[in-house]
């Protein structure tokens, strides 16, 4: 279910296992505006478009936002899909852009270190078109394999309650409601539909069954658009053709990112040679405006360093102003479910769990997770009624990683709200206020281990802005190549608490 970025590579993988994989979407995604249309005539839907429902592609909201294809997934996109790269480099104005010297990146206030040990590569695209070459790659290497249904949508599970076990889906054609729903039996049934996914709803009226979920809101949103970066004199800024500018509350509650996605070919000596997406981030509520570009540019001089907005004052913008304000981090543990979880039905992807969109994971995310499940049938000692017990917990190891990532600095937002729902169903609102803002709910508490975290962030920062070996271990966990666990080796630990003990003592001096 779902024929997104997740939904495709899950297929991809999973086409080794399976005659017929049937792959049911919410919108049109075969039609001819997506799958004949030129490099070009994307880039112009791209640019020209302020939503994603001018193209009928009104299940992806975030369809048109800025998204980051970090290194571990665009090395699962190009095991999979051995043409994608050459494709997208020759035919799409795209390329490859090294971390080592074309990339600036803030963390916690802290520039990091940029001459890394090794390089890393991010592929500078947009989602819209990305997604739209996959889908083309997918059809022309499995067609014969893969059914699609589009224009369709799921409203409910066929179930053998006695056994366990969800055998197929009711499917209906979205632009027929009063129609009667199609049955659809399947051997292994995967939720690849995103955080709104109707699993918990079809799971409780089903199975009774209850899925613990944590709902983390922290006020984030963002305006991004498409804009032609110009010089602004500064060489240390026009070099870079990445930036980013992490969000650190609650100091500092606004962030920038500024990904290439489009070679252009130019006469003014002036301008970078490249379309990017901007996007300015906020948590705290501190929503950039997205009314006028001169508003915004305001709101950019007023918040944030001067270095950015000098960007943003010599940029040309190229497309609309898209706003976005439903960003949390949102996590199903299914993995708390055990055996109670049912046969052959798993969610994968946003569907499991979603994050604060600033570290760009959900697309990696979603391919790890989708990789997972691949090696679970390859092992090819697993007994199929096992392998949604077994992917639910491989797939919330990883998972893990990106919440440890996104949820240690989110969990500092002073207007924090934690929504807790455990597997009887009762439901625990945290939520921080102060005397101005009084809230009936219950205070959040940060355990020991959370405010660790949070301490050994901003240390561990300021030591990987003076060390090659720290930034490179970074960006390796940025990248999904290793586990934030790496940022912990002991000889990191003991740099980290020498770096503190000494900033404290000077402190203390004073």
């Amino acid at each position: 279910m779902g024929g997104s970025i997740g939904g495709i590579v899950t297929a991809a993988y999973l086409t080794k296992y399976f005659k017929r994989i049937t792959i049911i979407e919410s919108d049109d995604v075969l039609s001819d505006t997506f799958m004949k249309s030129t490099p070009n005539q994307l880039l112009d839907y791209r640019c020209r478009l302020a939503s994603p429902t001018s193209l009928g592609r009104s299940g992806v909201s975030q369809m048109y936002h800025s998204h980051v294809l970090a290194g571990e997934g665009y090395i699962i996109l190009q095991e999979l899909f051995p043409q994608l790269k050459d494709k997208l480099l020759n035919e799409y104005d795209v390329r490859d852009y090294s971390l080592k010297t074309e990339c600036r990146f803030v963390v916690n206030g802290f520039v990091l270190n940029q001459d890394l040990t090794e390089d890393f590569l991010w592929l500078g695209i947009d989602r819209f078109t990305l997604e739209t070459v996959m889908r083309k790659e997918l059809c022309l290497q499995y067609g014969n394999q893969i059914e699609w249904k589009c224009n369709s949508r799921v409203v409910q599970l066929i179930v053998d309650q006695s056994l366990n076990i969800v055998k197929g889906i009711k499917y209906r054609q979205k632009h027929h409601v009063d129609s009667s729903s199609i049955d659809l039996y399947g051997d292994f049934i995967i939720d690849c539909t995103g955080r709104n996914t109707s699993s918990v709803k079809w799971l409780k009226e089903r199975f009774n069954l209850i899925v613990p979920t944590i709902q983390i809101h922290f006020g984030a949103g963002y305006v991004t658009f498409v804009g032609e970066r110009f010089k602004t004199g500064d060489p240390s800024l026009d070099s870079k053709h990445i930036i980013g500018y992490g969000l650190s509350p609650p100091d500092k509650n606004t962030g920038v990112g500024i990904i290439p996605i489009h070679e252009i070919k130019t006469m003014d000596e002036n301008s970078l040679g490249t379309l990017s997406t901007f996007t300015l981030q906020c948590a705290n509520y501190e929503y950039p405006p997205n009314d006028s570009y001169e508003n915004l540019l305001e709101w950019i001089k007023e918040k944030l360093d001067p270095e950015y907005y000098s960007i943003f004052k010599s940029t040309k913008v190229c497309s609309p102003l898209v706003s976005y304000r439903r960003a949390i981090d949102d996590r199903k543990c299914v993995e708390q479910l055990g055996k109670k979880w049912p046969q052959n039905y798993v969610l994968l992807g946003d569907a499991m769990c979603t994050f604060n969109p600033t570290y760009g994971q959900g697309m990696t995310h979603a391919c790890r997770q989708a990789r997972e499940l691949g090696k679970i049938f390859q092992e090819n000692c697993h007994k199929l009624k096992d392998i949604s017990h077994i992917f639910n917990r491989r797939a919330s190891a990883i998972s893990e990683e990106c919440w440890l990532l996104s949820t240690t600095n989110d969990s500092k937002t002073p207007t924090l709200k934690i929504i807790k729902t455990d597997k009887n169903g009762e439901i625990k609102i945290y939520q921080r206020g102060d005397d101005s803002a009084p809230t009936e709910n219950l205070q959040p508490r940060e355990s020991l281990m959370l405010q660790f975290m949070q301490w050994y962030n901003h240390w561990f920062s300021q030591c990987a802005s003076k060390s090659r070996q720290l930034s490179t271990d970074f960006y390796r966990v940025m990248n999904q190549h290793s586990s934030p666990f790496i940022l912990m080796k002991p000889t990191t630990l003991l740099a980290v608490f020498h770096t503190a003990f000494i900033n404290y003592f000077n402190l203390s001096k004073k």
